[in-house]
């Protein structure tokens, strides 16, 4: 079982193949830091984020849009300012990129679990051969998803080993 999930015990994410074995949150003491107020907005997000919160569809908007700023944020970096990041950095940001792609990998993979089951309000009465095209879909994109988090896993190794 990889490092990061015995620190993680409300984690959801299954050990599987893809991972990597760094602990990204154990690398956090050592990463560079925010702010007080930047880091108390991220200390506030991840306390309505997790422990014994409601889930509704409202949240699961929210997270959407929050997931999608930060990834908007990444990809403005990597193109505009990619220079000020080091290797130790970079390797950070493989192991993170990797957890991130573990999770949706196995989310999607819960959501097709989900249709096939037609957990979805509105599926029980839709027809079998849309559902099924859904979950093979669905299901074929988490396997497509795993292959990126090897991926993702092989670039983080291969720069570990070159900067030790």
């Amino acid at each position: 079982m990889a490092a990061f999930l015995l620190s993680r015990e409300d984690d959801m994410l299954k050990p599987h193949w893809y991972l990597t074995d760094a602990d990204w949150f154990g690398q956090l003491p050592d990463a560079p830091r925010l702010d007080d107020d930047e880091h108390a907005v991220i200390d506030q997000l991840a306390a309505l984020l997790h422990g014994e919160t409601h889930f509704d569809p409202a949240k699961t908007v929210a997270v959407t849009r929050v997931i999608l700023l930060a990834v908007e944020h990444l990809g403005d970096t990597m193109t505009y300012a990619a220079g000020i990041h080091d290797l130790t950095e970079l390797a950070r940001l493989l192991c993170g990129l990797n957890l991130i792609q573990a999770h949706l990998t196995q989310t999607v993979q819960r959501i097709a679990e989900h249709v096939n089951g037609r957990t979805f309000t509105g599926l029980a009465h839709a027809p079998a051969a849309g559902v099924q095209a859904l979950t093979d879909s669905l299901s074929t994109a988490g396997a497509n998803g795993e292959m990126f988090a090897g991926h993702l896993k092989e670039a983080h190794l291969i720069l570990r080993a070159l900067t030790t």
